[in-house]
């Protein structure tokens, strides 16, 4: 028996949410129908080929598990899917064939401005979201291009929702933040349940603790959902989903990258000697980002062109330092990086670069360009509002009446759609 067959019952709580993809394999997930605790909508778009490859690894989930990436971030060679889209491959492969996304606080007060704002920048989409959005007595649903997404809030859990309901899985962020600000208590979202306590098999979860976005000290937390669900607890070690070889996990450098921390130089030469140096071009990609999120922009931009020169996209990295160049009016230097992201758009941080290449060509006065990067964006997330008002702008000021035209058709669309009208 492998540490994964352990996981077969009770309440398997994982040390990062990507790591549930092989956890759910080992359970026989098959079109499951899941409702989902978390603070993000881990559904970030993955390429076809990375899709249909690990879709070809169903039943070997030691294999799957070693396609997860360890950090937050897209580089070749460093697996297929990570923490924050394995939803997108668990759709595509067949895994599930729909996810009900419960969002926290005041955000689940809004269900359609909560799904409509966390969909708006995923790649290619939107269209399809805006053709089949519609609003329900419990929340919203939609349709995407690999299964169906749903949003609702902890008083939106109604029976008609919850009867359609196979499997169950909690982020321990949805009950606490970063922050530690507490939305959500175990016991009130375990009363909620309770149509589906005796019902549901796969009860499933993950810390979030080592990517910054749950503080340690609420790490008790999934004990006591456990409890409250009277199940036992699985706690597998990050290990499991790691290869043999794998260096340990950059906690301290992926926190502060996840609160965007300041650091001081001597800081991050700390980070960089204790963390970061022996891990090759990852190491040096996060260690931009920490420079970027401090405004040291040449620094940081040594560290893309170091990452690239060893083999990664670095996009990450050329995103964070594009922010920080055109916050110091830099914005010929941060077109450039902004151009790195969009070499190939997949990630939502690719396709916000090229929403934010619009402003950097407007700002250089560069409007006909502008126009193209603006058709570029919608064509590449139609979803974001943003994208038609850029249009209108760039066409405007390029004299392009047709642009502005377009613009204004599109936006006529989306109000339709994100004002419920």
């Amino acid at each position: 028996m492998t540490p994964l067959d352990e996981t077969r019952d009770g309440l398997t709580i994982v040390p990062e949410h990507g790591h549930v993809l092989p956890v759910w394999d080992v359970r026989g997930f098959r079109e499951e129908r899941l409702l989902f605790f978390d603070r993000h909508l881990d559904l970030k778009h993955l390429p076809a080929a990375d899709c249909e490859a690990l879709a070809g690894l169903r039943g070997r989930p030691e294999e799957l598990a070693a396609q997860c990436r360890r950090l937050p971030f897209r580089e070749p060679g460093h697996g297929r899917y990570g923490l924050d889209d394995f939803l997108y491959p668990a759709l595509a492969g067949g895994w599930l064939s729909s996810v009900c996304w419960v969002v926290p606080g005041q955000a689940g007060r809004d269900p359609g401005a909560a799904l409509l704002g966390a969909l708006s920048l995923v790649p290619h989409v939107g269209r399809r979201v805006i053709e089949t959005f519609a609003r329900e007595p419990w929340g919203v649903r939609a349709e995407l291009p690999v299964g169906t997404i749903a949003c609702t809030g902890l008083p939106g859990l109604r029976p008609e929702l919850l009867d359609t309901i196979t499997a169950v899985d909690f982020d321990i962020d949805f009950f606490v933040d970063s922050d530690g600000s507490v939305d959500h208590t175990v016991t009130e979202t375990v009363a909620a349940l309770a149509p589906l306590r005796d019902r549901i098999d796969s009860w499933s979860g993950s810390m979030s603790v080592s990517s910054g976005f749950v503080p340690q000290e609420f790490a008790s937390l999934a004990d006591r959902l456990a409890e409250a669900l009277g199940l036992t607890l699985h706690r597998p070690a990050a290990t499991v989903f790691m290869p043999p070889d794998a260096d340990t996990m950059p906690e301290r450098s992926l926190a502060a990258a996840a609160l965007g921390a300041l650091t001081t130089p001597e800081e991050l030469a700390r980070l960089w000697d204790e963390e970061l140096a022996s891990m090759g071009a990852e190491g040096h990609t996060l260690k931009a980002v920490l420079d970027a999120q401090s405004d040291r922009i040449d620094e940081a931009l040594a560290g893309v062109h170091r990452a690239r020169a060893l083999g990664a996209r670095a996009t990450w990295p050329g995103y964070v330092t594009g922010l920080a160049a055109m916050r110091a009016g830099r914005h010929e230097g941060a077109l450039a990086l902004f151009d790195l992201c969009t070499e190939e758009v997949s990630d939502t941080l690719d396709a916000h670069a090229a929403i934010l290449s619009v402003i950097c060509a407007l700002r250089l006065g560069r409007a006909g360009e502008g126009v193209r990067r603006a058709r570029l964006a919608l064509d590449v997330v139609p979803l974001h509002r943003d994208c038609a008002g850029l249009l209108a702008l760039a066409g405007r000021r390029a004299g392009d009446d047709a642009a502005e035209r377009d613009a204004q058709q599109h936006a006529e669309i989306l109000a339709e759609v994100w004002n419920g009208s």
